[in-house]
C-alpha cells in the first residue's frame, strides 16, 4: 500500500425495510449459511414470480432491472443501485433493455432452505 492511501468505505444501502417498504422478518432458525449469487438476466428477459423465505440483498453491477410485486409496487434500477428484497412476497425481475443486466446478490439463509420458490 502506498503511504497516504486511505480505505473507503461506503453504505449503499442500511435499511430494515424491503424495497416496497414491508418491513425484514427476523433471520430463520437453523445453521446459517451466506450465499452470494452473481446473476445475468439476458436482454428482454422476465425472471419467473418467485419469493424469497429469507433475507437477500444485492447490486446492479450493470445494466437495468424493473422489479414488480404481486402488488403492483414497481421499481427500476440501474449500474451501482442497491436492493434489500422483499421476503415472503411474490415478485419477479425483467430485463428491458437490449444488453445483459448483472447483479450480485447476497443470501443470508440457513442450511436446507432454498433461495427462492416459485
Amino acid at each position: 500500500m502506498k503511504s497516504g492511501s486511505k480505505v473507503k468505505s461506503e453504505i449503499l444501502l442500511q435499511s430494515s425495510e424491503s424495497w416496497n417498504n414491508l418491513p425484514m422478518p427476523s433471520y430463520l432458525e437453523g445453521t446459517p449459511q451466506c450465499t452470494i449469487l452473481k446473476i445475468t438476466v439476458p436482454p428482454h428477459t422476465r425472471l419467473d414470480v418467485h419469493q424469497h423465505p429469507m433475507m437477500n440483498a444485492g447490486v446492479i453491477i450493470s445494466g437495468e432491472l424493473h422489479v414488480v410485486d404481486c402488488d403492483g409496487n414497481e421499481i427500476t434500477l440501474h449500474h451501482g443501485d442497491p436492493i434489500l428484497e422483499c421476503v415472503g412476497k411474490m415478485h419477479y425481475g425483467e430485463n428491458l433493455t437490449d444488453s445483459d443486466t448483472v447483479l450480485y446478490m447476497f443470501y443470508a439463509g440457513v442450511v436446507g432452505v432454498p433461495l427462492s420458490e416459485s
